[in-house]
Parts: C-alpha cells; sequence; structure tokens
C-alpha cells in the first residue's frame, strides 16, 4: 500500500465547484495538430512520415494545453519513438471512438491514446509490446483498512459510469455504490467524505494527485492479473515494417529509461510506502 497526498485548495477546497471540470471543445475534422513545446526533431527533412492519432482527452496521457497544442506521456513517447527509429511523426486529434475506424480504413498508420490490448482490438490490429502500466487502483480514506476489493462490502463506494470498475463493484454490491460521470466527482466526493472508497485507473488519479498536495488518501492496487495493465499502440494489420520498428523503440526507451523520464514530467507525485 502507498500514501498519495491530495489537495482541493486551488478549487475553493472542492466544497464551491462545479461537479464538471472544463472540457475542451473536440473538432470532428481530423488536422495535423501541434504538440506542446513544439518537440524537437534531429532528423533530416526527408525522413519518412507516420500519420498517427490520439484522442487528447485523457490527461496526463493526451490532452490539450491551455494553448491549445496537444502534449502528455503518450504525445512525448510517440515523438521519442520516432525520432530513435527515423521517422517523423505527424500527429492527429480525433474523437476516441473514430480512431481505430481511421485506423483501419488507413487514414492513420497507428495510434496512441491510452489502450488496453483487448481481444476485439487484436483481431482487428496488431498491438506493440505495452509501454506503459496503468493499474486500476482504490483511493479510500486514511482511517479504512482496504486490502483488496473483497474488503470494500461494507463501504460506501464510487466509480465511473461504463467502466470495469462499476461493473466490478455491482457484483460486489457493496453498503452503497454511486456510479459518477468524471474522475472530479470521485475526487469530490471522496474529500466531502461522501464516499469512503473509490475507483480507477492510477494516472488518471495521479494526475489529479500531482496538483493538489494537502489531502491524505490511502492507494492500493487491486488488479494483479498478468498484462491487466498493459498500455499498447496500434498498428495496422499487415504493416510488419512499423510494428517492429515501434516496438524497437520502445524497447530502446525503457532500456535508456525515457519513458520512466517523461512520466516524471507529468507525475510528480509525492508518495510514501
Amino acid at each position: 500500500m502507498k500514501k498519495i497526498t491530495l489537495s482541493f485548495a486551488l478549487c475553493a477546497g472542492l466544497f464551491g465547484c462545479t461537479d464538471k471540470p472544463t472540457e475542451t471543445p473536440v473538432s470532428t475534422e481530423s488536422q495535423p495538430t501541434t504538440t506542446s513545446e513544439q518537440i524537437p526533431s534531429n532528423l533530416p527533412s526527408d525522413a519518412p512520415v507516420v500519420r498517427v492519432v490520439t484522442s487528447g482527452v485523457l490527461p496526463p496521457l493526451t490532452f490539450l494545453d491551455e494553448k491549445g497544442t496537444l502534449t502528455g506521456i503518450d504525445v512525448d513517447i510517440i515523438h521519442a519513438i520516432g525520432e530513435n527509429q527515423g521517422f517523423k511523426v505527424e500527429l492527429h486529434k480525433e474523437l476516441f471512438v473514430d480512431m481505430l475506424p481511421g485506423l483501419e480504413s488507413g487514414k492513420y498508420q497507428a495510434v496512441i491514446s491510452g489502450l488496453s490490448p483487448s481481444p476485439e482490438r487484436i483481431a482487428k490490429f496488431n498491438p506493440t509490446n505495452a509501454y506503459l502500466q496503468n493499474p486500476s487502483v482504490i483511493m479510500h480514506q486514511p482511517n479504512l483498512t482496504v486490502t483488496d476489493v473483497a474488503s470494500l462490502k461494507p463501504l460506501r463506494v464510487a466509480t465511473m459510469k461504463d467502466t470495469t470498475q462499476e461493473k466490478l463493484i455491482n457484483e460486489l454490491a457493496p453498503a452503497s455504490h454511486e456510479a459518477v460521470e468524471t474522475v472530479f466527482q470521485l475526487y469530490q466526493g471522496l474529500i466531502q467524505q461522501k464516499y469512503d472508497a473509490v475507483l480507477q485507473d492510477k494516472y488518471f488519479l495521479e494526475h489529479i494527485a500531482a496538483n493538489y498536495p494537502d489531502y491524505q488518501m490511502n492507494v492500493v492496487e487491486y488488479d494483479k492479473t498478468p498484462n491487466a495493465a498493459d498500455i499498447v499502440i496500434y498498428t495496422q494489420k499487415g504493416d510488419q515494417e512499423l510494428l517492429d520498428k515501434i516496438n524497437a523503440g520502445i524497447d530502446n526507451l525503457q532500456q535508456s529509461g525515457e519513458i520512466d523520464r517523461i512520466i516524471s514530467k507529468y507525475l510528480t507525485v509525492p508518495t510514501a510506502n
């Protein structure tokens, strides 16, 4: 178990805030999108270009900054892979539901947006090796003892709607269960002591936690299934050359520590065992 420190001081202690964070409008038309800090390239001008798509709505993996440019862990990683393997990245932003159809049609050559290697996706596309691990976690009040999902049975629990966590808690049937629309609502209810525990993916929770250092909560990783936390990039079926390049880039970046450096750029959460 580890502790993560949280604060909502920047949002009037969470008590005067709206239930939903401001959302950036998503265009229905895809255009090549500039990336935060205009990531420099050392590649020659005639280097091959790979069309990559991301959703831009999943901080800290992929999102728009205050200037409206794409940034995040996924954005930095795909550019670093391209630099390592000799191809430039033409990054596009699409609606989440349109990314994989765009890959299937040939509009894009790769998709990176916090995607897991599900059987349905693998049947249609080539998954790369895992480049990140994003496990599901339980965040709970520090005065409670929580070791696994079963220990949530007597507690007040919240999840997000239409998620694997919601299905899991519905099956458990705890003392109470509320399904909400946003990660912010999970935090708000936890800090207001409306909930004893909430379930979500690690990076999405830590992204908020990194900004709010006043409230202390405990965090438990609960899904120990092999590969359950894997996050992959998808390429088209038959494009073995690009798949091999991306896998080689992932391997090189992992061995050099570059992926860890990128993660720490966006997630600087104080933790204690």
